[in-house]
């Protein structure tokens, strides 16, 4: 396995899922009826949470700015991907639903491409605070950040139990730090905050 790069931030957000994506996606599998129905869906849907959805992926590109490759490689026995190099943010999702249909709604909220679905956890049986002691675990490395975005009071007190920023996302209309709104340059801000480096201002 090949070392880590020099700074890494991890943002905390099988199978089928993973031929899918290999595969650009159900646009590939689905016949044209299908695929105008997904779509029809996703936008309806979007529209429906005032954006949320597209918004929140145009942040997680944002965060994913310069990775040259989100497409899985050989997994090692720790389970980091040889490509791991490649990658300048990871972002990954702890979700307190059941996986299976995590992993449809990533496809359905078109999160495919941004979140691999290795990096899918699901905390319904254990917590989120073991989740992301396994993250943790995972992506140990003396340069490796992390920060967590969410909008609940289970993920905000095991972030600060594990000593990483948060930053709460507010469902109402106006807040903030919500979608649309929240950008990179408010997450570095954070990084910086708890990590006291100069991310943020590298990124004015």
């Amino acid at each position: 396995m090949q070392s880590l790069c020099p700074c890494m931030h991890v943002y905390c957000i099988i199978g089928n899922y993973g031929r899918f994506r290999k595969e650009n996606g159900l646009h590939r599998i689905f016949d044209q009826e299908m695929r105008k129905f997904w779509d029809d869906l996703f936008d309806v849907t979007d529209s429906y949470t005032d954006r949320w959805l597209s918004s929140a992926r145009s942040c997680l590109e944002q965060c994913s700015g310069g990775n040259e490759d989100l497409t899985p490689g050989t997994t090692s026995a720790d389970g980091i991907h040889d490509s791991i190099t490649n990658f300048q943010h990871i972002n990954v999702l702890v979700t307190s639903g059941s996986l299976i249909p995590s992993l449809v709604k990533c496809l359905l909220f078109r999160l495919d491409d941004m979140i691999t679905y290795e990096n899918v956890y699901s905390s319904w049986d254990v917590g989120k605070l073991q989740c992301f002691s396994m993250i943790k675990e995972r992506f140990s490395g003396p340069n490796v950040q992390f920060c967590v975005i969410g909008d609940g009071w289970e993920e905000c007190e095991a972030a600060q139990a594990m000593r990483w920023p948060f930053v709460k996302i507010n469902v109402e209309p106006g807040g903030s730090h919500r979608f649309p709104g929240l950008s990179l340059r408010t997450l570095n801000h954070y990084f910086s905050i708890v990590y006291g480096n100069a991310v943020a201002k590298e990124d004015d």
